[in-house]
């Protein structure tokens, strides 16, 4: 953090953001899984197809947040029905901004769009607070979630070196 203004890195901002959510949390909710890619935090709960992600993306001076369908379009399509179906109750719950939107061809999003000048400690409160209201109207919604077995890992070999010389005869 720069002292100076307050201002906070995007890694800082999003594990500020990351912590304040957590701690809001009731202590019997369950625990997501994590994944983190330098500035993109993602949260899912045995899918990670199927998962919350916040993203300060400080070139555009936006925070983006929200549940991102990302898994087969049948699923994404059942599930943005599902939401859909109860946007009256969830989005005024949620707060304002929010939307669910059809992301790509079969990619769906139920997200909102915070703007900044600089990432605060504050705007990481609020985005934090956000979060955890968000875990906590959204994951019950996804709970009827089929998951999917563990695949075994599989390891893709290169092909076998042949020894191209050729004989002469």
């Amino acid at each position: 953090m720069d002292a100076a203004t307050g201002s906070l890195k995007a890694r800082e901002f999003l594990f500020a953001s990351e912590d304040l959510a957590m701690a809001a949390l009731p202590g019997d909710f369950p625990r997501p899984e994590r994944r983190v890619m330098w500035t993109i935090l993602q949260l899912s709960f045995g899918r990670p197809d199927v998962h919350f992600e916040l993203h300060p993306q400080v070139a555009r001076r936006q925070v983006e947040l929200g549940l991102h369908l990302e898994g087969p379009a049948e699923l994404n399509a059942l599930l943005a029905e599902r939401l859909a179906e109860r946007a009256s109750d969830l989005i005024p719950a949620l707060g304002e901004g929010w939307e669910l939107e059809e992301w790509t061809a079969s990619w769906r999003r139920l997200h909102r769009v915070y703007a900044f000048e600089t990432l605060t400690r504050r705007l990481a409160s609020e985005v934090g607070a956000e979060l955890a209201r968000a875990l906590l109207l959204l994951v019950p919604v996804l709970q009827v979630l089929p998951v999917p077995a563990p695949q075994p890992e599989v390891r893709a070999h290169p092909p076998a070196r042949r020894d191209r010389r050729r004989v002469r005869r």
